[in-house]
């Protein structure tokens, strides 16, 4: 393992309201939205672990509120892009990203960004894979556009009737991504950054799709055993196959949904996790773990 460094990402995605992107849920109101952001920022900063903590905005979140997300993002924070298709430009855009032609994938990433920059005075080189949904097309495109990291679903994930959101096979650390095939590593100047989940397939969040450390799951016992086990699981496979660079990921959305106590309780474990373990834990941004990716040779 590279140095002897746990790195810890927070990915916090920042939906549209729900009433105009039913299929992928979001925020009841914008109010709703500013106080989930709130908390989960107070939860990082009294830790002390901002620099690890980024929200991924659809056009939408970032249009709505940018004077929010322009503090914290003076404050350190990262932000990143997400696009909610469909809802985004609906009805020209009806179908999840991946189910979409290379054109038109082209032309939603392309509007998103600018949608992005409009609204919030700067660019972002990190774009998330909303819904899961991607295609052979979606990376290059994404390095065409000259984005640096890219966030496809965590691995595991088996829906047999969407390829796009099928992520079986998919090597669960970061890897350069390819012009080929959506879950091979390759030549493009793009780090694929999977979201972490349950690697081992014990805990299951759906018939198709493997539980992970996100703040939605119900506050109890029964979660907090669950997250200490993917946070002692992951933290020890890496240490098994020795990767460049050992990566754990808490993650959530922008609404009421989110909690705060899970939040809360998954940093605090991690953080004593990679204590006992020896570790020294580095909060980074994705295109922070860019850098140390090219630094170990990665990209």
């Amino acid at each position: 393992m590279s140095d002897n460094k746990l790195y810890l990402i927070g990915q916090y995605d920042c939906e549209p309201l729900s009433a105009k992107s039913p299929q992928c849920g979001g925020p009841q109101t914008w109010q709703e939205s500013e106080q989930k952001v709130l908390e989960i920022a107070g939860i990082y900063r009294e830790r002390g672990l901002l620099a690890a903590l980024g929200f991924h905005l659809t056009p939408e979140a970032a249009t709505a509120q940018p004077d929010l997300y322009k503090r914290l993002h003076a404050e350190g924070v990262f932000m990143g892009l997400q696009i909610n298709v469909p809802g985004f430009r609906y009805p020209t855009y009806d179908r999840d990203l991946g189910l979409h032609s290379p054109d038109e994938q082209r032309d939603i990433i392309r509007l998103g960004l600018e949608d992005f920059e409009e609204a919030l005075g700067f660019s972002t080189k990190c774009y998330t894979a909303c819904c899961g949904s991607r295609s052979h097309a979606t990376a290059p495109i994404l390095a065409e556009q000259g984005f640096k990291v890219f966030r496809p679903p965590g691995p595991g994930r088996l829906s047999w009737d969407r390829p796009d959101k099928t992520t079986v096979g998919l090597f669960p650390y970061p890897f350069r991504a390819s012009s080929d095939h959506m879950c091979l590593a390759g030549d493009l100047d793009l780090l694929c950054i999977p979201i972490g989940n349950d690697l081992t397939g014990k805990h299951k969040r759906s018939e198709w799709a493997p539980n992970d450390l996100r703040g939605e799951n119900p506050v109890s016992d029964e979660t907090r055993e669950m997250f200490r086990y993917i946070v002692d699981t992951s933290i020890e496979i890496g240490r098994l196959l020795d990767v460049p660079l050992n990566l754990i990921q808490a993650v959530g959305h922008n609404t009421s949904y989110c909690q705060g106590e899970n939040v809360a309780y998954v940093l605090d474990y991690i953080c004593e996790a990679a204590d006992k373990s020896g570790l020294e834990l580095v909060p980074i941004s994705p295109v922070g773990l860019r850098e140390e990716a090219e630094g170990v040779g990665l990209i």
